[in-house]
């Protein structure tokens, strides 16, 4: 049974504090409720807020220019956006870094070689990102319709990597294993994820001291 004081220390809590961080996101878990950010400045020249989309799903990708582990996963995550496309889903691209080859003007390069299909938003705060729980890029957080958490991690089970001669090499051959996009059509059908976390992998998100 617990005990009146502990009962008392509980309902005290915010509720987001009563959630539990998941196996390898040390923030957040699967179910929690998607962090809301809002002006954030994108390479389109307007500024977004999470609560500027609509459409029942949304798929937030943290990424980063300078990062091989990104730019091997580029040509998967324009092609995601591709099969998508007519569905009520939305791809959001998300950096954090701050170097020089991170932020806003290398971003907006970065989009056009990379024909990004999405909305590519900066935050300078780094504030969303540490509420997320982000610490590779890229990593992939998957909401359904209420705006919760139903898919952390990976993008498939192959994380491809950028070489420096500009050949992509997937860790594992070709992907068997699409996590977002299973997890984005469980959402759209109302259903949970049939994974709902696994561990990202990728080059480290640089947050500045505090």
């Amino acid at each position: 049974m617990m005990r009146p004081a502990r009962l008392v220390l509980l309902l005290a809590l915010p509720a987001g504090a009563l959630h539990p961080a998941g196996k390898y996101n040390t923030i957040l878990d699967a179910g929690a409720k998607a962090p809301g950010f809002a002006n954030l400045p994108a390479v389109d020249g307007k500024t977004y807020a999470l609560a500027d989309f609509k459409e029942d799903v949304v798929v937030l990708a943290f990424l980063a220019n300078h990062c091989p582990w990104v730019r091997g996963g580029d040509k998967d995550l324009v092609q995601l956006v591709r099969d998508f496309k007519g569905k009520s889903v939305r791809v959001i691209g998300l950096g954090v870094n701050l170097r020089p080859d991170d932020v806003l003007p290398a971003m907006k390069e970065h989009a056009v070689k990379a024909g990004y299909n999405f909305v590519y938003l900066h935050d300078a705060t780094q504030e969303t990102g540490r509420r997320y729980g982000a610490t590779r890029t890229p990593e992939f957080f998957v909401l359904n319709r209420e705006r919760r958490i139903v898919y952390m991690g990976l993008l498939h089970n192959s994380p491809p990597q950028m070489l420096r001669d500009g050949s992509v090499r997937y860790t594992s051959g070709p992907p068997s294993q699409q996590y977002v996009r299973d997890a984005v059509q469980a959402a759209l059908a109302g259903k949970p994820a049939p994974v709902a976390e696994t561990r990202a992998q990728g080059c480290t998100v640089e947050y500045a001291a505090r």
